[in-house]
């Protein structure tokens, strides 16, 4: 095919200084290998059988070396989280290096993983909710799906609103953190 040049942008100007040619071919693979985060928010509805659609955009986000599996487990508020499989691997590297000697850290991992569960997303992208999650979560029927860039939060629809109430949209709030990140 033919080459591309790609005009990289430093501080809002413009510079052939950071100019570069690339063919179309490498630049096609590159964008492929672009990891995908979940990101976004969807509303959604549990069916007679608590089984929830899985937003496309998150489907095709997931890498295909988790077969389609996701893990799901109570949120820190009042939702659920849902990892991709490799992600959740990783939570639990985490979670290994806590000291289990000492009983908080023992009562943290056993929050966390005795309520999660592996669910694969079946041909319709949809997954299985527990009824002990659904209870925690006092998910009815109305949720919300949101992406947090590495994982998924499944709110109910009415509590995610309350939550929302209850914060002001101020984003002088998290000024400091947004400090933090270089936002």
């Amino acid at each position: 095919m033919g080459y591309i040049s790609i005009i990289m942008v430093r501080n809002g100007v413009k510079s052939h200084d950071f100019c570069a040619i690339v063919s179309y071919n490498y630049l096609i693979e590159f964008m492929d290998n672009l990891s995908l985060s979940f990101t976004g928010e969807y509303n959604n509805s549990l069916d007679q059988k608590n089984r929830l659609s899985i937003p496309a955009k998150f489907r095709k986000a997931l890498d295909p070396i988790n077969d389609r599996t996701f893990v799901i487990t109570r949120g820190f508020d009042k939702c659920l989280m849902l990892y991709p499989a490799i992600g959740w691997n990783d939570v639990e590297i985490e979670l290994s290096q806590l000291n289990s000697i000492k009983g908080r850290n023992r009562d943290f991992i056993r929050s966390i993983v005795r309520h999660a569960s592996y669910v694969q997303f079946d041909s319709q992208g949809r997954i299985a909710i527990p009824e002990k999650l659904l209870n925690f979560s006092e998910i009815k029927k109305d949720v919300s799906v949101i992406g947090m860039i590495d994982k998924i939060e499944i709110w109910d629809q009415l509590e995610l609103e309350s939550k929302d109430a209850n914060h002001t949209n101020d984003l002088d709030n998290y000024e400091d953190l947004a400090n933090e990140i270089n936002f």
